[in-house]
């Protein structure tokens, strides 16, 4: 990166931890705050699940009009959607009117990330998308790690309102460096100079190659990540025993493991074939949820999850890169939240699909079956070969 795409990232990654931060810190007992102001069955799981539809439904929606906009609007346009949300929550106690905040909030996500994501990879130069994008990814990890402890503090000194004045803060000062850092006539990105796009959903599907393939392994991966966190605090207690310290461990050792390593692997990614990265940290991971439910103690279980934040590093910078360059043949805002769509979609489908495992085959069936799944969408990763790029005298 010169110099001036150099500070736009130190920028980007500030907000995004910023960002990630706040809902770090407020996510976490967002399902005991609707608990207390009555929700419960069905409206629990609308105000719970509403955010990830919502993002499902307007990511490929807003990286089409990032294509067709601009980055910067849609950037400071996420942010405003954010803060007014946070405010809002603190003013009302309406379940109704927190389920619509909850589905707006999903719309300002799919505005923001995909499209963050989507500068980061028009200004990092194509030789160095692995280093980038692992880098970038530590802005979320890190928030993601830290939030709950940082949140948890907060609930006990301060209660709901803490935690939502938190989220405020985090919104306002994220919002404040977007105005005044990310320039304002930011240059376009390189597909735009190089052939002629037509961004779409329907131009994916029409031409997706590898992008297909990355589609069904981050639908595979996303359902793996929500069943195990959701399923493995259960197998711990029930069927170990642990303490609540062992378990916080665990759970917390693949996301650790997995911050400390993005940079490395993204300059690994930047090295060797990323395709190769992709499917070896794709098929290692699967096969360790499988080792879960075999794991005799605390030691064997630590070691399984470490395993599985080891390897989930090593292909995530490689998948970040291989997306980026799909996004220069098919459209970067599109390819990005089309990508995030099916991330999303795999967040929802993950708990329903163990939730259905566990009555019929137990514990020990939801991960065989998490790791099939996660086999089967390297598979199809594997067999959505690339296409050929276009070259400029080809356009």
């Amino acid at each position: 990166m010169n110099g001036q795409h150099r500070d736009l990232f130190r920028v980007l990654f500030l907000i995004n931890f910023l960002i990630s931060l706040g809902f770090g810190v407020s996510d976490a007992f967002f399902p005991l705050y609707c608990q207390s102001i009555g929700a419960r069955g069905l409206l629990l799981g609308v105000a719970v699940g509403g955010y990830a539809l919502s993002k499902i439904i307007f990511s490929p929606i807003m990286g089409s009009l990032a294509d067709r906009f601009g980055r910067r609007q849609l950037v400071i346009t996420s942010l405003l959607v954010y803060l007014l949300v946070s405010c809002s929550y603190l003013v009302t106690e309406n379940l109704v009117v927190v389920v619509c905040l909850r589905l707006l909030q999903g719309a300002g996500c799919a505005m923001f990330r995909p499209v963050v994501q989507t500068l980061i990879a028009d200004h990092a130069s194509s030789r160095q998308w692995g280093k980038a994008m692992g880098s970038f990814d530590i802005s979320f990890y890190a928030a993601l790690s830290s939030g709950p402890l940082i949140g948890g503090i907060i609930m006990d000194q301060a209660g709901f309102h803490g935690l939502f004045s938190v989220l405020i803060i985090c919104s306002m000062a994220a919002l404040g460096l977007a105005l005044a850092a990310i320039p304002r006539q930011l240059q376009p990105p390189r597909i735009a100079q190089e052939i002629s796009v037509q961004p779409g959903i329907r131009n994916i599907c029409r031409q997706g190659g590898t992008l297909q393939g990355l589609l069904l392994f981050i639908f595979g991966r996303a359902c793996g990540i929500t069943a195990c966190g959701t399923f493995l605090p259960i197998l711990l207690s029930s069927k170990l025993g642990m303490s609540g310290i062992q378990v916080g461990i665990i759970m917390a050792s693949a996301t650790l493991v997995m911050t400390l390593l993005l940079r490395p692997a993204g300059r690994i990614a930047d090295r060797v074939p990323r395709r190769m990265l992709v499917i070896c940290g794709g098929t290692v991971v699967p096969l360790l949820y499988m080792l879960l439910p075999v794991a005799a103690d605390f030691m064997q279980m630590l070691g399984v999850t470490l395993g599985i934040g080891a390897f989930s590093a090593l292909s995530q910078p490689a998948t970040s890169a291989l997306l980026a360059e799909e996004g220069q043949r098919l459209g970067m805002g599109t390819s990005i939240g089309t990508f995030h769509a099916f991330l999303n979609l795999g967040f929802v489908a993950g708990p329903l699909l163990g939730s259905l495992l566990q009555s019929s085959a137990g514990l020990q069936g939801v991960f065989i079956a998490i790791g099939l799944i996660g086999l089967c969408s390297v598979a199809g990763f594997i067999l959505n070969k690339p296409v050929r790029k276009l070259t400029v005298a080809q356009a």
